[in-house]
Parts: C-alpha cells; sequence; structure tokens
C-alpha cells in the first residue's frame, strides 16, 4: 500500500511481505476485551515500523570505532576548525561533537573562577549541593531566592565565612560517593542569561565571541544570550548525571581546567522505564550505562542533542585556580535527524518529552496549519496531500528547501510572524535556516530534498508517538496499570522489537508508584 497512492517508493527499503500485509492494530484490552482498534495504518505503506529506532552503532557509526578512554567508553566525533559545511552535517545528524579548538584567542578563553569574581562582583549565582555542606548556615551570607532557590554573590561569598568561593571545595551529594568517577565536590552555576539585568547582561556579555563556523549575526546573537556559566573549584568537581530540558542542541565551552565526561542516550522508553532526569535520578534509578567517555580540555566545546545525559567531573589547572565553562545554545542547525530518529523515547522524556508538541511538530508539518494528530489512516492521508499541496508548487512530488522558504514566507505558514521576533536584517536568514532544518528532519537519503515517502514516513511516527502519549496518560491518570501494560503490549507491532515491562512495583519510579497504589479509578 503506498502512501496515498501517488507511487511505490524502492520496495528494497519495506517491509518484508509478510509484515506488509499486518495493519497496525494497537488496542488497549482490558479483562481479556479488546476495544477497537486504535492505529489503521497499512505497515506496508511505511519504510520502518513508527515506533521503531536505530541502535547507537547504526545512528553513531563515526564514533564507535574511534578513540576510548581508560574504561572503554568510546569518544565523541572530534572536529578542529571545523568549515560551517562540516559543523552542520554533524550537529544535524545529532552526533555528540568535540570541537577541540572552539575558543582558542577568544577573550573569555583562561578566565578562571576568580577572573568572574572581580569583574562582575554584581552576580548571584547558585551553589550546587550546599545544603550538603557540614555547618552551612544561610544566616551567614548574601543570599537571594530566585526561582525559589537560594543564589550566592559572586563578589564576596565565601562558604566557611573565611575563604573565598573559587578557593573553596564543598562536597557533592553523598549519594555520589559509590563511584570514584562521579563527582565528589559541588559547582557553581551563574545563569547569566535569565537572572540579571539588561545592563548587567550587557556588560558580561561584551567580550563574547562566536567561532567562524557559527559567526553568522543570528547564531551569534543567540549564543550571547543565552549562556551561563559553570565554576569549579578543585578536582573532581562536577554535576551529577542529568538530562537538560532545552529543546534544542547545548554546548559547554572550557575556558580553564579540564572535564572528564560521560554521556548516555535515554534508553528505549516505555510509560514504565519513566525515571527522574534530573540531578542523579538515573543512578537511582539503576538506568546509568554511559555509552561516551572521554575528556575535554581548554579551548575546547562540547556539543550534543536533546536527551542526552551528561556527567562531569573536573581535573584542576596545574595553578590550583578555579575552573571556569560556558554553556550555550545556538539557533540553527538543530540535530532534526537526531530528532526524527529517536522521536519515540524522546517524546516519553520526562524532561524534553514537552518538546515534541511546543516545537518539534513544526518539523513534522511544515508549519502548515490544521495539521493535529490522529490515529487514522484516512487522517493521516489528508495531512499529506495537505502539506503537499501548500509546499510542493512545481507537484513534482518532492520539497525543496527554495519551497519551504516560499512556503514560510507566505502569511498562512506562522513562520514569517515568528521570524519578526529577530531583527529585520536577520529574518531572511532565520527563514533560510529553519527551511534547511525543516527539510533535513525528513531527509533520510541526504538529498536535502523531502520525497512524498519520506514525509508520509515522518507523519506516521510523529501521530503514533503523539497519540501514544494521549492515550497513555489516560490510563495513568486513572491508576490503570492493567490497561497501561495491555496498551504498550498492543504496540509492540509498531517496534522494532517486543517492550520489556516491569513486574511489580520494583523498577517504578516513585510516582507511578503511588500512583498504581491508589487502585484502577482513582
Amino acid at each position: 500500500a503506498d502512501p496515498s497512492a501517488g507511487g511505490r517508493s524502492n520496495s528494497g527499503v519495506l517491509l518484508s511481505v509478510k509484515m506488509a500485509r499486518v495493519a497496525i492494530l494497537a488496542a488497549v484490552a482490558v479483562n481479556g476485551v479488546s476495544a477497537e482498534p486504535l492505529f489503521d495504518v497499512d505497515l506496508a505503506s511505511v519504510t520502518k515500523p513508527p515506533l521503531w529506532e536505530p541502535t547507537l552503532e547504526e545512528h553513531f557509526p563515526v564514533q564507535r570505532g574511534g578513540e576510548r578512554d581508560a574504561n572503554g567508553l568510546p569518544s565523541p566525533v572530534v572536529l578542529t576548525s571545523p568549515s560551517r559545511e562540516e559543523f552542520v552535517y554533524h550537529a544535524r545528524k545529532g552526533y555528540p561533537i568535540l570541537v577541540s579548538d572552539w575558543s582558542k584567542g577568544m577573550k573569555y578563553t583562561g578566565w578562571t573562577g576568580k577572573h568572574f569574581s572581580e569583574a562582575f562582583p554584581f552576580g548571584y549565582m547558585k551553589a550546587e549541593y550546599i545544603d550538603h555542606m557540614p555547618g552551612f548556615k544561610r544566616k551567614d551570607h548574601d543570599i537571594k531566592i530566585i526561582d525559589g532557590e537560594k543564589r550566592f554573590n559572586l563578589g564576596t561569598f565565601k562558604p566557611d565565612k573565611k575563604t573565598m568561593w573559587y578557593n573553596f571545595s564543598r562536597p557533592a551529594n553523598e549519594r555520589y560517593a559509590d563511584d570514584p568517577l562521579k563527582p565528589q565536590r559541588g559547582p557553581y552555576v551563574w545563569h547569566v542569561k535569565d537572572e540579571l539585568t539588561p545592563q548587567q547582561k550587557k556588560i558580561v556579555q561584551a567580550r563574547f565571541e562566536a567561532p567562524s563556523f557559527l559567526a553568522d549575526p543570528l547564531n551569534s546573537a543567540h549564543m550571547n544570550r543565552t549562556f551561563e556559566m559553570w565554576f569549579s573549584p578543585g578536582g573532581r568537581t562536577g554535576a551529577g548525571a542529568h538530562n537538560d530540558g532545552y529543546c534544542e542542541s547545548v554546548v559547554s565551552l572550557q575556558l580553564t581546567g579540564d572535564k572528564n565526561w560521560r554521556k548516555m542516550l535515554l534508553p528505549e522508553m516505555t510509560f514504565f522505564d519513566s525515571f527522574d532526569e534530573f540531578d542523579g535520578g538515573v543512578y537511582e534509578a539503576g538506568r546509568w550505562k554511559p555509552d561516551l567517555g572521554f575528556l575535554n580540555r581548554v579551548e575546547g566545546a562540547l556539543v550534543w542533542p536533546p536527551g542526552y545525559l551528561h556527567e562531569t567531573s573536573t581535573v584542576p589547572p596545574a595553578d590550583g585556580s578555579c575552573g571556569a565553562a560556558i554553556t550555550l545554545q545556538f539557533a540553527f542547525p538543530q540535530p532534526v535527524q537526531f530528532l526524527r530518529a529517536f522521536l519515540p523515547r524522546l517524546s516519553l522524556s520526562s524532561e524534553v518529552g514537552q518538546c515534541v508538541a511546543m516545537v518539534w511538530s513544526s518539523y513534522v508539518s511544515m508549519s502548515v496549519p490544521g495539521i493535529k494528530p490522529s490515529p487514522k489512516a484516512a487522517k493521516m492521508k489528508e495531512q499529506l496531500e495537505t502539506v503537499l499541496s501548500k509546499v510542493d508548487t512545481d507537484k513534482d512530488e518532492k520539497i525543496s528547501v527554495s519551497e519551504v522558504i516560499a512556503w514560510f514566507k507566505g502569511s498562512s505558514a506562522g513562520v514569517s510572524r515568528e521570524s519578526r521576533d529577530y531583527p529585520p536584517d536577520q529574518r531572511d536568514l532565520f527563514i533560510q535556516f529553519k527551511a534547511e532544518d525543516t527539510v533535513a528532519y525528513h531527509d533520510m537519503d541526504d538529498d536535502m530534498t523531502v520525497s512524498r515517502q519520506e514525509l508520509w514516513d515522518s507523519l506516521v511516527q510523529w501521530n503514533v508517538v503523539r497519540v501514544r502519549i494521549k492515550e497513555g496518560l489516560k490510563l495513568v491518570n486513572v491508576a490503570d496499570r492493567v490497561g497501561l501494560e495491555a496498551f504498550e503490549r498492543s504496540l509492540d507491532y509498531l517496534r522494532r522489537s517486543p517492550a520489556t515491562l516491569p513486574k511489580g512495583p520494583k523498577g517504578l519510579r516513585p510516582e507511578l508508584q503511588e500512583i498504581f497504589s491508589l487502585g484502577k479509578g482513582t
């Protein structure tokens, strides 16, 4: 069955004849009675089942056979003085990237915690794990409460009332003592991007510089207004493994002191696999299995996509000074091919799951209005024809970047209105970059066009992922564990292999344990 009777794609990449005869009949079975089929899309019409995901080796082949650390973990892709084209290729794939000389020659390179304290005494920073420090008393310090959390003055804070913070090491979370590779001392975070006055931001941002491969005015401005500072007094200082809530790629740029990293792609997920992705939650859930390990040296920057958990632990500078790093985001390119490949698991993330509806759906729909998730094939085919009719202006059943740009510049797409958030001289650049990322999201053969089949595959995946979340939450919200288990099993047709579900309360995050203890129907 072809996507909409518009011609067949290469049969060699479709499913086997046996699988092609099986429609997606995912139904919630409760007490042995099946409801009406939820999804009715013919599996023969898609290149791969909509909940199929690649392995690490399949999606990240360039980093599986190279350098490994002392613990046998592979390195990310390493680039040195990359061209824009080289950086864009890797960043769109979503490969974790180590750019070895990102900050070479930049003004902030070499700055320590002391430099920042003396230059910007008006700042207030968060002291990670400060409450684990013996003898700490809040009343002894100049503190501001921002977003419900304590912030300490950059220019005056002395944790022990005697020693400046950049010369004083504090313990990290005591739960990390079980593994010498985990951080043992707590860092500081200074949220320049959203906790300073506009005038103060200008002072701090004045010294920021973009690398040559992201030096266009749009990306330069975006990075400058999104950065925050991380300070690491002493060795083995860092953050426990966690996932960020950003819907875009993140950069960590090392200014002083080297830093050890371990990283892990979010594992395959069902509703039952959800875990606390905040600081150290993955340890407690027993899910920490890092797939990358490496050292980021001074001047180097690490780039990673949403959904990649990470843990840090510093190597102190030889002179004993306080290490410093910048964390920031750039606007384009985004890791759209990573998002497309791993959308099923990302949608169930407690940190980035919200991005599917709020941000990433526009890639799928090409910002065509009125595209809403549906379990029915007829509705999905309507979506396909709607997008093609709006965007494929030459009717060759392929969508090019130039066609997407033309569509985005029209009044009905909404992207033109979105571009007004940028200065007039950056709006055309915004639309161009957004169009390139949108095409790349669907593009499975790297020809930077979207075929009818590629668009159909993306739409089917997105509809199944969105509806799965909606229907699964209905069962969670009435404490129906039996129904949720049946629902998850019914989706095995859509996966690469059947899901393994936990037995009993063991293995469930505490919130789910509490919900299911209430009894069905609560």
